[in-house]
């Protein structure tokens, strides 16, 4: 089994990484949780045991014994997304805006996701209001389903269903929602995330760090209280507020924006 180290695209030899880690005193011992790098399905005594009669392998047969008489508790499998390895609260500007036309312009020439949200995030928080991303995509969709301002068939709908009171909320992945047609793997979702690194980057947003306890969405109970997930606390900086506020047509480029992007024709209940 061979080990790589690296720093970022720097590669590493053992050497140099027990140097660096000496150097920062830490302990040159890292350990590596295996778990995180085989199906969870692998780490079941009975599958293991017939993988070790199949390939006639010796050490799995005795993994798959201790398993079974010492037990071990089966990982739930981690996903990642391209924002959890660097929060985009510390993402530090790299570019800085002089004028909010200089703002609006890059932004129009842009034909991404990054800049349809990135114009619903100035909107919702242009005037001063402090909002979480979901808030904006869930005020910015709702917001565009009342004025009809945009194609029923968009994008831009992927991810929510109605309410009771006919208001557009975000889809959860569940029994009878598919993590593909969830919020969290909508356009609309990509559309708020991209946005907001591209203007925290542009030094026209800030953003704060939330723990979020609970569900938004349904009533938990006993220990399901508990669980957390971290949201984005979003607000506009000065500049932020003056490109917002001389982007006379900024819904106009929104709606125009979902409007172009068609979607297949799916439902799927709530």
């Amino acid at each position: 089994m061979n080990f790589k180290f690296k720093i970022g695209d720097t590669t590493l030899d053992n050497s140099e990484a027990k140097a660096l880690l000496s150097a920062a005193g830490r302990d040159a011992a890292i350990v590596v949780d295996i778990a995180e790098h085989v199906d969870p399905s692998m780490i079941d005594a009975k599958k293991l045991f017939s993988i070790s009669v199949e390939t006639k392998n010796p050490t799995l047969a005795s993994l798959a014994a201790r398993f079974a008489i010492e037990g071990v508790e089966t990982p739930k499998k981690r996903t990642y997304t391209r924002t959890d390895a660097k929060r985009i609260s510390r993402i530090e500007p790299k570019k800085v805006i002089k004028q909010p036309a200089e703002a609006i312009e890059e932004l129009c020439k842009l034909n991404s996701l990054k800049s349809i949200g990135a114009a619903m995030i100035l909107e919702g928080v242009g005037e001063g209001h402090s909002r979480t991303l979901r808030q904006v995509a869930t005020n910015c969709v709702n917001a565009m389903a009342y004025r009809g301002s945009v194609s029923p068939d968009s994008q831009c709908f992927m991810g929510f269903c109605k309410d009771g009171d006919g208001h557009y909320r975000t889809l959860n992945q569940g029994p009878n929602v598919p993590r593909s047609a969830s919020y969290h793997a909508s356009p609309m979702y990509t559309a708020v995330r991209d946005g907001a690194q591209l203007l925290k980057e542009w030094g026209l947003i800030e953003l704060k760090e939330l723990i979020e306890f609970g569900s938004k969405d349904k009533e938990l109970d006993g220990n399901s209280q508990q669980l957390r997930r971290v949201v984005y606390a979003v607000s506009a900086t000065a500049m932020g507020k003056q490109v917002a506020n001389e982007w006379g047509d900024i819904a106009d480029f929104i709606s125009h924006r979902w409007s172009s992007r068609i979607r297949e024709k799916k439902s799927y209940a709530a």
